[in-house]
């Protein structure tokens, strides 16, 4: 089998090289304007961050996290550090994620330059720079944009050890070493070393003569040393109960072992070209582009598509036996291989075009350009906020009077614990209610926390919220009291992004004893429950959002 040549493309500064360069810098600006307004950290980010704040260095690992929450111990040594040299603030905690996103930019156009003709490396950058999946997620305590830039690091690795001539020895050391520290950092790449390690052994395999398989085979064991230690690290460090968590939460992303797999799966990939970068509909269309870019580029550069596809094969597998969900957010790290999978599908029509007239080929090349430039309309620009509990707090401490109570659903703990100080909600200022969605008769256990409140001003505060809880909460306290001000801060996301469409305070006055006395907890009529299935009743008291009531 033939070595990889470099790409197509020449390394002059051409026109498109300038287009190239726009595209990232304007992915940089995108990330870098989400940084700087330092939005409301979310629930699972501040389960991480709780983690942080409460251990020191040495007990961060090899030591289960609290919270149901897993990360790799690397992450979290950064993490820490930030928190202990920058302090506590949102711009400092997302810095190695904001990083992480920048990196990635310039990773994805070197392997981009690899594998695609020049003039669709800034379409296939301009993608993935404004796609709201990576710039929401490059602010993020989370190690989403740190899988993406290592998985595209490892790429590149990978291509250039298939470089004719082969790089410097010096190269190859690099790469092994790269191996053993990076699966410490990033746990989804440990699925990309398995599949660009086993396609490397291959690959060399298969050369004529065998030069490079020893150098090869060296580096790929130092690729599953490393990986093989992470992995056992990442075992030893999660509670059953946090696997058994994990499975039903991400139930829906591990892929069945069963004829309806590739169908499921074409359904996940779609819905990252819809919601995850903004293409249009119908985006079954992109999927299939992006099937035929890999049996094109298969035919074309078997070396390259092999590589580039591995990682694919092993997350699908690894997918498949239960072992990782690979759906929306989790399945990022790959979704920059199916961006280019795609455009070598764009770069064949834009070929076949020109070979037979130079205006069709640049006909076909703008016409390439349209979904690109639809996506940059579709979503709205930052700032991305999911829950701006921030807000809501800020306008709670200006209009709370000296002696009115609080009242927090369960779901605004993880954010009083970290913001409430400092809008004047320490723990001794509120109540923090409990989850009872598992116990038999749950709703009227809410409302019995109600009733604690009778004959005073109470804020009610709705953060994270079960939409039928809450509406049950709110007829009761509407039928023993009088509402007041209420204030409520919309979240800040594309249309078809999942989660909370809000968060809210209420106030009610609750010192007409006429009209309390019309209902208790026991003889509200309730409204009709939604329907739950038995494992979601079993694990959704279960997870980041549940916390002992003002036990911290």
């Amino acid at each position: 089998m033939k070595n990889l040549d470099p790409g197509s493309g020449p390394p002059g500064r051409t026109v498109w090289w300038w287009l190239a360069l726009g595209a990232v810098l304007v992915g940089a600006a995108l990330r870098l304007w989400q940084w700087r307004l330092g939005t409301t950290f979310f629930i699972d980010e501040l389960a991480v961050l709780h983690n942080l704040a409460v251990r020191p260095p040495g007990q961060l690992l090899g030591v289960p996290l609290a919270e149901a929450q897993v990360a790799p111990p690397l992450f979290l040594l950064v993490e820490k550090a930030c928190l202990l040299v920058f302090g506590p603030s949102e711009l400092s905690l997302r810095l190695p994620a904001l990083l992480a996103s920048l990196a990635a930019l310039g990773l994805l156009w070197a392997v981009a330059r690899r594998v695609l003709d020049e003039r669709l490396v800034p379409l296939a950058l301009l993608t993935f720079a404004v796609g709201f999946t990576f710039v929401y997620y490059s602010n993020q305590v989370k190690q989403y944009a740190s899988d993406v830039a290592l998985t595209l690091l490892v790429l590149e690795v990978a291509l250039r050890l298939r470089d004719a001539p082969p790089p410097a020895p010096r190269f190859w050391v690099a790469a092994a070493l790269a191996g053993v520290v990076v699966p410490f950092y990033s746990q989804a790449c440990v699925l990309v070393f398995a599949g660009c390690g086993a396609a490397l052994v291959l690959l060399a395999f298969l050369d004529a003569g065998r030069p490079r398989l020893r150098a090869t085979a060296a580096v790929v064991g130092a690729w599953a040393v490393g990986s093989g230690a992470s992995l056992a690290a990442a075992q030893a460090t999660l509670q059953p109960t946090t696997r058994a968590f994990m499975h039903f939460f991400w139930r829906e992303g591990m892929l069945p072992l069963n004829a309806r797999l590739p169908v499921i799966l074409a359904g996940d990939m779609a819905e990252r070209w819809a919601n995850g970068l903004g293409w249009p509909h119908p985006t079954s269309l992109w999927v299939a582009g992006t099937l035929v870019g890999v049996v094109l580029l298969w035919r074309q550069r078997r070396g390259v598509a092999l590589l580039l596809l591995a990682p694919w094969l092993v997350g699908v597998v690894a997918s498949a036996l239960q072992q990782f969900p690979l759906r929306m957010r989790l399945m990022d790290f790959l979704v920059p291989i199916m961006i280019l999978f795609l455009f070598v599908a764009f770069q064949e029509a834009v070929r076949w075009a020109g070979r037979r007239s130079r205006p069709l080929g640049r006909a076909v090349l703008a016409l390439c350009a349209g979904p690109v430039l639809y996506s940059t309309t579709r979503h709205n620009l930052p700032p991305f906020c999911a829950e701006d509990a921030k807000t809501l707090y800020a306008q709670l401490a200006r209009a709370r009077r000296p002696g009115d109570a609080v009242y927090a659903y369960y779901g605004a703990g993880q954010t009083l614990r970290w913001y409430g100080p400092r809008y004047g909600l320490g723990p001794a200022s509120y109540r923090l209610g409990h989850c009872y969605r598992h116990l038999p008769g749950a709703e009227r256990h809410y409302l019995a926390e109600a009733d604690a409140f009778r004959s005073r001003r109470v804020w009610l505060v709705m953060v994270h919220f079960d939409a039928y809880e809450s509406q049950v909460l709110s007829a009761y306290l509407d039928s023993i009291g009088r509402r007041g001000s209420r204030f409520t801060v919309a979240r800040e996301l594309p249309d078809e992004a999942v989660g909370f469409p809000t968060v809210y305070a209420q106030l009610y006055d609750l010192s007409d004893a006429k009209r309390a006395a019309r209902f208790s907890a026991a003889t509200f009529p309730l409204p009709p429950a939604p329907p739950r299935p038995a494992d979601e009743i079993c694990w959704s008291c279960y997870g980041p959002q549940v916390i002992a009531n003002n036990q911290y």
